[in-house]
């Protein structure tokens, strides 16, 4: 797979309802952020990424496939800028969607963005947004899939992540987003054979193998299985690579690992230095599957008087990111 040159620039089921406790972050410099998808009902239309899979595409005659493909490819582009437009709007953060180049990447397809024809209709709208986004700063972020996976044993699986997480960054350098932590690409390590130095030491080469821009977003989330890690294992994998944590409060209270949830958050915040964090907030949808994630939230999330600009990663997106907002307002009296 490669990309084409295109020009850059810079940028810039809910449980039971219940009264959410007074937030101590009300009023701080927090952004939220929503997670690709729009279905809000203040907005024109839901967003909508269409896909093709390689079946659908190999069955096809290699020009038509292309046609398609770059058709929805630039229908994916177009919903993301109208995303982003969105989310301006509201003083919110987003994260791309993983679908928007379906194919790309996959390496039985055998090809790269400038074979689309369309390939100068998505230069152009890639200049759209990075002309907006350089006049109208979003804060924007990925997480790529978690068959990603660093520190992988097996080296095809390594090339494919390498391939994969170069192309997310290549997708954020042509929007103009800076190639620092302020658009954080978020992985999960994703690996328990062997101990955490060797682990540490497979994803350390790993990193290695990236494009400059791309080892200077990434980023590294808590997990939420017992086997998984935790921030205080990851606390290792930051000294050993410098790469921040992203705290994540579900994870962190499935898989707590004998951290308290301010001592975890205070010690990723630490990590993150001069760049404001990018944390995620969920909650569980019911005992019986803790880390499933619910539609809406119940509660609020504590900030323990830190500054971190938070993604909702709630079914319903953009709508518990309302919800959420007009019960804070309530709580403290303002509607």
């Amino acid at each position: 797979m490669q990309t084409c040159e295109i020009r850059q620039g810079p940028c810039g089921a809910r449980g039971e309802e219940s009264t959410p406790r007074p937030p101590a972050f009300f009023g701080a410099k927090m952004a939220y952020g929503i997670c690709c998808i729009l279905i809000g009902s203040d907005i024109d239309a839901p967003t909508k990424f269409q896909k093709m899979t390689y079946a659908a595409f190999s069955k096809m005659d290699r020009q038509a496939a292309l046609e398609v493909l770059g058709s929805r490819i630039l229908n994916n582009i177009n919903s993301t800028f109208d995303a982003i437009k969105f989310c301006r709007g509201k003083g919110y953060c987003y994260r791309l969607s993983s679908d928007l180049f379906p194919l790309v990447t996959y390496d039985k397809a055998e090809m790269a963005v400038c074979d689309l024809p369309q390939h100068g209709l998505i230069e152009n709208a890639f200049l759209s947004i990075r002309e907006y986004l350089a006049a109208n700063p979003v804060r924007i972020s990925t997480h790529p899939d978690q068959f990603n996976v660093l520190a992988t044993e097996n080296e095809e699986s390594l090339t494919r992540t390498v391939r994969e997480l170069n192309f997310q960054s290549w997708i954020l350098d042509q929007m103009g987003c800076p190639a620092d932590y302020s658009s954080p690409i978020n992985i999960h390590v994703n690996n328990s054979k062997g101990s955490l130095n060797e682990i540490a030491g497979r994803f350390k080469r790993g990193l290695e193998l990236l494009d400059a821009n791309c080892r200077s977003r990434l980023v590294v989330e808590n997990e939420d299985k017992a086997s998984g890690w935790s921030v205080k294992k990851l606390a290792q994998l930051h000294g050993e690579t410098g790469c921040p944590i992203t705290f994540d409060f579900l994870h962190h209270k499935c898989h707590p690992d004998g951290m308290t949830e301010e001592q975890a958050l205070r010690l990723c915040h630490e990590t993150w230095g001069e760049y404001k964090p990018l944390f995620h907030y969920s909650e569980s949808r019911d005992a019986a599957n803790p880390r499933a994630h619910a539609d809406y939230p119940s509660d609020s999330p504590e900030n323990y008087g830190l500054d971190f600009d938070l993604d909702f990663e709630f079914k319903m997106k953009d709508r518990a990111v309302a919800l959420f907002e007009e019960r804070l307002l309530q709580t403290v009296g303002l509607t």
